[in-house]
């Protein structure tokens, strides 16, 4: 299974994976002039089953806010929340989306 980069562009800005574990990442976002963190993103981490294979990924621009994943202004807030969310996760299966016939279930 291919994991998360440790950077990307989305949405036209630069990403990075600053903290991480099984269920939940933080990513510090660059502005448009620059690629320095300017918002920090926690998110959930999924996993899919596409055309690019099983991978994780971070929620589409439709999944976000509707699951717990957030953006903050603050590192040290975003460091908090990440806590507060993988508490929420833990104990809950990861599915793999994109599948067709039987789900998998992931740890």
């Amino acid at each position: 299974m291919k994991l998360l980069k440790e950077r990307f562009k989305l949405n036209g800005l630069q990403y990075t994976l600053l903290k991480r574990n099984e269920l939940v990442a933080i990513c510090g976002i660059g502005g448009t002039y620059t690629n320095e963190p300017r918002h920090f993103e926690v998110s959930k981490i999924y996993i899919r089953n596409d055309q690019y294979g099983v991978r994780e990924s971070l929620p589409s621009n439709e999944q976000f806010g509707r699951d717990l994943s957030r953006c903050f202004n603050c590192h040290e807030s975003a460091l908090r929340y990440f806590d507060e969310l993988t508490k929420v996760y833990q104990g809950v299966s990861k599915v793999v989306s994109g599948v067709t016939g039987d789900i998998e279930l992931a740890a």
